[in-house]
């Protein structure tokens, strides 16, 4: 199936979801306007074309397993797509993940909402390293 560049955004925003789905901490990738930044870095030749086959292989994927547009599926369904992708375009698969896991680390707020205190590589490491952590009050 070939996909519209028009329709990148909205197809990836789905596929990120999938990688970091929203909770009751944050709206997962969405957050990051994952999506949106990934049709961006294709338009600018980042990894275009193994994004626009990956792309094109989810939608296949969502029709062959559930007869409908990748757009409709619920996150049980994105989940079985996106495992279907780790199968056959394994390639794809890793880069949406770093991709998303990057955009999302990057998103303001999310290192204070997933409980991460920062980079502690300037003080050497962190002093608790081996011990059991636990949340902040």
């Amino acid at each position: 199936m070939t996909i519209n560049a028009s329709e990148h955004a909205g197809l990836l925003a789905v596929l990120a979801n999938g990688v970091i789905p929203a909770d009751d901490t944050d709206q997962g990738a969405a957050v990051a306007n994952a999506g949106q930044v990934l049709a961006d870095r294709i338009e600018r030749g980042v990894h275009a074309k193994l994004y626009v086959l990956g792309i094109e292989a989810a939608a296949d994927a969502s029709q062959e397993q559930f007869g409908k547009p990748l757009m409709q599926l619920d996150q049980e369904q994105v989940y079985d797509v996106m495992m279907a992708l780790k199968a056959y375009m394994p390639g794809f698969y890793k880069q949406l993940r770093s991709d998303v896991i990057s955009l999302y680390l990057n998103a303001p707020g999310v290192w204070e909402r997933i409980g991460f205190p920062g980079a502690s590589a300037h003080t050497g490491g962190y002093p608790d390293f081996d011990q059991p952590q636990q949340r902040s009050k």
